[in-house]
């Protein structure tokens, strides 16, 4: 997928004209990213090097205050990736800042109903498709949109919404949580999963297996992706490991084959739509 440093498609706005994460959750093109537990906007400028096209913050797992969110967003448009986050909570003062501070896709975590779905909706998104709050948030601060209701629509245009399926119930409306049309992707938290259908720490278990294919059909089947479909990531953590393993381990390489053992399972769940990073 290539990236446009163009500023704007709307006249008198200042938004970016691509969210390249949600273009690839309506086209299936692949894209790849890095997943960030800490602040650290130096890495995302080095790696930006390798062709990514998104940055995943995590502000539920990770360590972020509200100056690093800002500063990992503005790390990523310099370099033309998109900035996305998974946020700790879904009420609209979150979402709010994280919009605010320059987030281009929120991964809204433990989504049990469509009604919690659509409160997040209505948060994120400027009316008619929600009620967002207006501030001077960046990278605009108030100063540069032009006319405002175009602007806004252009916000709108160009914001992505992941939903995570993380329990039983979560399971149970995944579906009809696809079905909404501010819905761009869903995910699956496959540790919180397997231990809400009673096997803790073990995502791997077919009855975990089961449950997210048969959760994955019935996405499919209303129209919606997830993130697998579309998406190569890697934590940061791994990505310092493994460099750190092949640059300073003394011992053959074909020596280490299956090494990080505790990633098979991951790499197999991913197959399979889900993953073991949560």
């Amino acid at each position: 997928m290539t990236r446009d440093s163009s500023a704007s498609a709307h006249p008198g706005t200042a938004v970016s004209a691509r969210n390249l994460v949600k273009e690839a959750a309506a086209t299936g093109q692949r894209i790849r990213g890095v997943h960030i537990t800490f602040a650290a906007p130096s890495v995302i400028e080095v790696l930006a090097s390798t062709n990514l096209q998104f940055v995943y913050i995590d502000g539920e797992h990770g360590c972020f205050d509200w100056r690093d969110v800002e500063a990992a967003c503005i790390t990523a448009e310099r370099h033309n990736l998109t900035p996305i986050a998974r946020i700790p909570d879904l009420s609209s003062a979150t979402i709010t800042r994280f919009l605010d501070r320059g987030v281009r896709g929120l991964v809204l975590p433990h989504v049990e109903s469509v009604d919690a779905a659509q409160s997040a909706i209505d948060a994120a998104y400027f009316a008619p498709r929600g009620s967002r709050s207006f501030g001077a948030g960046r990278p605009e601060y108030g100063q540069r949109i032009g006319n405002r209701p175009t602007y806004m629509q252009a916000c709108n245009a160009a914001i992505s919404l992941c939903v995570m399926i993380e329990s039983q119930r979560g399971l149970d409306v995944a579906a009809d949580v696809a079905s909404l049309p501010e819905v761009d992707y869903l995910s699956f938290g496959m540790l919180d999963l397997a231990q809400s259908l009673g096997h803790p720490g073990d995502p791997g278990h077919a009855d975990v297996r089961v449950a997210v294919s048969s959760c994955i059909e019935r996405i499919h089947g209303a129209g919606k992706r997830v993130r697998e479909d579309f998406m190569n990531f890697v934590w940061i953590n791994d990505v310092l490991i493994a460099g750190a393993r092949q640059l300073l381990d003394p011992v053959a390489p074909e020596s280490r084959k299956g090494a990080p053992q505790d990633k098979a399972q991951g790499v197999s769940m991913a197959a399979s739509g889900g993953s073991a990073d949560d």
